[in-house]
């Protein structure tokens, strides 16, 4: 179905260039508002214990119009562009801890994560515009090829206890993950304090990557190809230079649920429960450009 449907696109788009007057180029760059949209955590009395808010990035790159009259032509874009989300966790929770030899030690207590995530990727929007005066009228469809993927944070952990009921001194840890390129974590730490919680001795984590204490998989958190909506306006301040305004809506869950970790469940043997959810991207742009 979905060779059909490219191979349907590629007809359809190489008919109308046939069709059209007069090929040309330019370039775009501006500014990203982007966020996921996707189900948040709730609490036992279903309060949302995540936010997801926009964060801001980049886009560049160039530009192929494909004209029919004035008034009417197709564009494709070859952008990069970098979307993501300012994240926040804050509530109840648990924190499992890790021996030598990787034997986790369950502890619960309040949890607060704060996280700045900036994906990459090489975005190919291909619309259809109509041209009224000054004003630009732009709709179509974009594919996206994730290239990198990073987020900064810190997590805060002020107040746990072991199952036996051990009151933990705070845990603060800063988180510095590569989605793409960490690797599964639990032993072997970044200078990991020592201690002991329910009679064991456990590693303390001071620098988290992306895969502390998740699945043992291939699989990175954020997958790597989206795919969505666009839409928007733009404004022409002469014959080529321009402002735009657009919104992307992503149609593809961008999360691998293999790696979507619950942060308030853990199963009847204490390990992590997967978020079998749907998170998309959304992203607002303004630029600014120039057609030729």
């Amino acid at each position: 179905m979905n060779r059909l449907f490219t191979l349907l696109f590629l007809f359809l788009t190489g008919t109308l260039c046939l069709e059209a007057q007069e090929v040309s180029g330019g370039i775009r760059a501006g500014l990203n508002f982007s966020r996921l949209k996707g189900p948040s955590e709730v609490d036992n009395a279903g309060n949302s214990l995540e936010t997801l808010t926009f964060a801001s990035g980049f886009h560049i790159g160039g530009m192929v119009n494909v004209k029919f009259n004035k008034s009417l032509g197709i564009r494709s874009e070859f952008l990069y562009s970098q979307r993501g989300a300012d994240y926040a966790f804050k509530g109840s929770s648990y924190l499992r801890l890790f021996t030598e030899n990787g034997t986790p030690v369950v502890t619960r207590g309040e949890r607060s994560v704060v996280l700045n995530i900036s994906n990459s990727y090489i975005d190919i929007p291909v619309t259809a515009y109509a041209r009224l005066g000054s004003l630009e009228f732009s709709a179509g469809a974009y594919g996206s090829f994730l290239i990198g993927s990073r987020a900064t944070g810190e997590l805060n952990y002020p107040q746990g206890r072991g199952q036996t009921g051990q009151l933990l001194q705070p845990i603060v840890a800063s988180l510095n993950a590569n989605y793409l390129k960490d690797e599964f974590q639990q032993t072997g730490l970044s200078n990991p304090e020592t201690r002991t919680v329910d009679n064991r001795r456990v590693f303390i984590p001071t620098t988290l990557g992306a895969y502390y204490d998740t699945n043992n998989s291939t699989k990175a958190l954020f997958n790597r190809l989206d795919a969505g909506l666009i839409g928007g306006v733009g404004l022409f301040l002469n014959q080529g230079l321009y402002l735009g305004f657009r919104a992307q809506y992503g149609l593809l869950d961008v999360t691998n649920t293999e790696q979507d970790v619950s942060l308030t469940t853990l199963d009847s043997t204490g390990t992590p429960v997967l978020r079998d959810d749907f998170d998309r991207n959304y992203s607002l742009q303004a630029s600014i450009g120039f057609s030729f």
